[in-house]
């Protein structure tokens, strides 16, 4: 305890402040490469034909987001610091900085030239001394620390509870060297004895391999604190401390994880965030010389009076002189001939970094790595333990002009305690040369360096990026957007956080999870195929849609916001299992696909390997493997996002959109589906998911199963199964009509194309040769009555869209024709027993009386079919007429009062006998 106080003493009268330096503004930026997070109309993830990320400039955080992320890494800071104390471990950055270290060492070893061992100075341990032969060189000799004065070389060691936990404590060994006594004994100890050599050709002995091979042991290595900040306008991604890397939450990353680093110093003329490395060696400067003080002021003053040489004296070195055996030497020399109180503060870094490396570096980048760790053990002391974070943190991301650069061989001149110039050494001051920048530039304010500010100013970053008008569509998607609560309700947030303050519906109160179909295993060849990139940008086109007035007045009561997610089951599938085997056939036959795939075409080959095998894959014995990979990813999403948004699991809704396949799958899923999530699981929060057995159906009830561009009619014919509600059904149909819930038309659980919803949609595109209809597999004789039913226009006026018409209404009204009245044999033919119970089944499926709704696709005088129909089966999610569908039958109010007139089930003129 009493080391440690002194070393503590020993800063403190070497830098001789009263005051820790004023804390800094700190700002966070993460390398875009096209993401925006808090704009509602970028899609995310971005696509890959977008810009390269190190050719655009770090987004900042929003002030909101700011204030939230730096807040959570002081209190990050403090548990690592606790973790650290309790564990008697270093510092997360200089472990990581230490590994990195001993990485580059190792793939030096590797190669021609030998390496070095890295020896800590001053801690070699007694029992290795017989490692080394003879005596120990100049170089290799161990320090002795002597006073108080050798202690500022364990800087950013480990503490003991002392108040200043950026302060080494000596080691155990170290304290041994201190006390003369210990000191002597271990020169009289034994050496360890050589290991035995075995003279012996005899190769099959493993008894030397035995002898000296260690046993090996398991280490399971503990991991410290760390914490997980959402992040964004709809916190869709969340940055992860202390890694400062930014991932999406609710997806596997699709381009969109990006390095995250925390600004201190930043260029003036940008605002963008100085390198990391220089940020930290301009605030060690700023330390060092108390920039923030009087008595700076007064020596800019006096400099500025006695000339060039004068100004030579407040230059500060960016980087300190290079770590060589002459200067370690030196330092050691120093340390014996003078006191902590005639220490020149000037020197003090430059002293650290001597004394604190461990050899003598070998590469440009460790003398500057050891620099930096020196600066951020300063930067930590000079705060103190309850002080803020003034360093700072992440990987560099940008430079000045885009390239990252370390500013070798500059000199830095603080200007006051705000500014500083970064000076090349033809801009340095010179007595011989007649220099003097301060007097004749930067008191004047003329340009010259790189000028860099301490702390973030908002105000001058508004000014230099101002804000664009924004249009009618941002406008839309700004009322539109809706967040995940993600550690804060939206209700609260929306009022302190102004990037969704113009949001009208910013709680989530509908959640779509999107399954995808056939396809998806391509996207690992081509990313620009992924399904994230469709459903991101389909989920930006619903933002639009419903912060539109057109929707709105279709909204139901205590409607909030809407929030897609996707479902990419496939990524996590493999099917290479190999072909027929028999165990007890020795001969027996494996080979998988390679080996039956010519060598021939093999782009066009693996394009179609990736694509259109998963539907026999799903024929196969595989079928239950894909349904369970469906049912694991959509509890995962589900669970996750329960997580982050308590109380949705209670008052929220839940709907499916699946497609292609993904909708065959669904099928199959809700026909096994509970009717109702039991009770016991009801809380997904509490559920484990990695438990064995595995679930078998979905943590959640499916409100509305939307398919789209599904075969799922012609997989209903090959089981010559219905499309039929359940008998315990409770949708708005069953509780107005009860006395429908019968066998007769009702089917129950297990029952293939019994499915647990409450709507079903069937959205098909006329050139899509995937998709199937369903009304059929309903009732084939009441489906054919029915008029063909389009999806309405979202490009017409509001009026025509909800009535159901496309066409502009005549000036004059004309009265609607009569319909022709059946005739007597008509009557006595026609089977009105069958066709209730068709129409029953229809309105407990859909409110709206049918299931099929086309989609007007193409069309045009130019147009060709064949090439129309490359594109139909993934256009689902470009097309506004299925965005507004989809918002418009997820916001309704339930029961057929709410439905829309012009999707509502209509007889043809043919079955009205027109």
């Amino acid at each position: 305890m009493a080391t440690q106080n002194a070393a503590s003493e020993y800063i403190r009268q070497v830098l001789h402040h009263t005051e820790p330096p004023p804390p800094i503004k700190a700002r966070f930026f993460y390398a875009a490469g096209g993401i925006l997070i808090d704009d509602p109309l970028s899609p995310l993830p971005p696509p890959a034909s977008g810009s390269a990320p190190s050719k655009q400039p770090p987004k900042p955080f929003s002030v909101y987001d700011n204030t939230v992320l730096d807040k959570a890494w002081h209190e990050l800071r403090r548990k690592i610091l606790q973790y650290q104390e309790e564990h008697g471990e270093k510092g997360e950055s200089h472990r990581t900085r230490r590994f990195s270290r001993e990485s580059r060492d190792r793939k030096r070893s590797s190669g021609s030239r030998p390496s070095t061992p890295r020896v800590k100075a001053g801690t070699v341990a007694m029992s290795s001394l017989s490692q080394y032969d003879g005596q120990l060189g100049p170089e290799d000799e161990p320090e002795q620390l002597d006073g108080p004065s050798s202690l500022v070389l364990e800087v950013g060691q480990e503490p003991t509870t002392t108040g200043t936990p950026f302060i080494r404590a000596p080691s155990r060994k170290k304290l041994r060297t201190l006390d003369p006594e210990s000191r002597q004994a271990s020169k009289s100890r034994a050496a360890r004895p050589k290991p035995h050599t075995h003279d012996t050709y005899e190769w099959d002995d493993p008894s030397h391999l035995v002898e000296h091979s260690p046993v090996r042991q398991e280490h399971t290595q503990e991991k410290g604190p760390s914490d997980q900040i959402a992040v964004g306008i709809s916190r869709l991604h969340q940055v992860e401390m202390p890694d400062l890397q930014m991932c999406p939450i609710y997806w596997q990353p699709v381009n969109d994880v990006a390095k995250v680093m925390r600004g201190t110093w930043f260029y003036q003329d940008t605002m963008l965030p100085v390198e990391t490395p220089v940020a930290n060696m301009l605030e060690a400067g700023y330390v060092e010389l108390q920039v923030w003080t009087q008595t700076w002021k007064d020596e800019l003053a006096s400099a500025i009076e006695v000339g060039a040489f004068g100004e030579m004296k407040v230059v500060h070195m960016l980087w300190p002189e290079k770590v060589t055996a002459k200067s370690k030497a030196a330092a050691r020399a120093r340390r014996e001939n003078s006191r902590p109180s005639t220490a020149n503060r000037e020197n003090l870094l430059r002293t650290v970094v001597i004394n604190l490396a461990e050899a003598v570096p070998e590469t440009e980048e460790d003398q500057r790595e050891l620099a930096v760790e020196a600066a951020c053990d300063l930067i930590d002391i000079s705060s103190g333990a309850g002080g803020g974070d003034n360093k700072a943190l992440g990987g560099s991301i940008w430079g000045r002009q885009g390239t990252i650069r370390n500013y070798d061989q500059h000199g830095v001149i603080f200007a006051n305690a705000k500014e500083a110039r970064i000076l090349k050494p033809t801009l340095l001051p010179s007595a011989y040369y007649g220099r003097r920048p301060l007097a004749n530039y930067i008191r004047k304010g003329h340009k010259l360096g790189i000028p860099v500010v301490r702390g973030f100013d908002q105000t001058v970053w508004d000014k230099l990026y101002p804000s664009l008008e924004k249009t009618a569509t941002q406008k839309k998607a700004e009322a539109g957007t809706s967040t995940s609560a993600s550690g804060a309700p939206a209700t609260t947030r929306r009022k302190t956080d102004p990037s969704l303050s113009r949001s009208e519906r910013a709680q989530v109160t509908d959640l779509i999870l999107v399954i995808h179909g056939i396809g998806q295993k391509l996207s690992e060849r081509m990313e620009s195929y992924h399904f994230t990139h469709a459903i991101n940008a389909f989920r930006r086109e619903i933002n639009v849609e419903v912060g539109g007035k057109d929707c709105k007045s279709r909204f139901r009561k205590g409607m909030g916001g809407i929030m897609c997610l996707p479902v990419n089951w496939r990524g996590s599938l493999t099917f290479e299992e190999g072909g027929y085997r028999d165990e007890s056939d020795p001969a027996y036959n494996d080979f998988n696909l390679d080996d039956i795939t010519p060598d021939t075409l093999p782009s066009v080959r693996g394009i179609v390997s990736d694509v259109m095998l998963d539907i026999p894959y799903y024929m196969s014995h595989h079928q239950p493997k894909m349904i369970a990979a469906v049912i694991q990813e959509a509890n995962r999403v589900y669970k996750l996002w329960s997580l982050n948004n308590p109380g949705f699991s209670q008052n929220g809704r839940v709907h499916l959109i699946a497609h292609s396949l993904g909708s065959v799958i669904a099928i199959d899923i809700l026909s096994k589906q509970p009717t109702h999530v039991p009770p016991h699981l009801s809380d997904p929060t509490r559920v484990d998911l990695n438990a064995t057995p595995a679930l078998d159906h979905l943590l959640f009830n499916t409100h509305n199963l939307i398919t789209a561009g599904s075969p799922a009619g012609f997989f209903l014919l090959l089981r010559k199964a219905q499309l039929r509600p359940r008998i315990d059904g409770t949708s708005s149909a069953a509780l107005q009509d009860p006395t429908s819930l019968t066998d007769a038309i009702c089917g129950h659980q297990g029952q293939y194309g019994c499915i647990a919803v409450e709507n079903i949609y069937n959205i098909i595109n006329g050139y899509d040769p995937v998709a199937y209809r369903v009304n059929a597999a309903v009732d084939a004789s009441y489906s054919a009555s029915l008029r063909k039913a389009f999806v309405p226009n979202a490009s017409s006026s509001w009026l025509s869209y909800f009535s159901g018409s496309s066409k502009p209404s005549s000036s004059l009204p004309s009265a609607p024709p009569l319909p022709r009245l059946p005739s007597q044999v008509e009557l006595e033919t026609h089977d009105f027993t069958r066709e209730e119970i068709a129409e029953k089944r229809m309105l407990l499926l859909n409110d709206n009386g049918q299931i099929d709704f086309f989609v007007r696709y193409g069309g045009g005088p130019l147009e060709i079919q064949y090439l129309t129909m490359l594109g139909a089966h993934s256009s689902y999610w470009y097309i506004k007429d299925f965005v507004r569908f989809l918002v418009v039958e997820t916001g309704r109010e339930a029961g057929r009062a709410g439905t829309v007139e012009g999707m509502r089930a209509v007889k043809s003129k043919a079955a009205l006998g027109q």
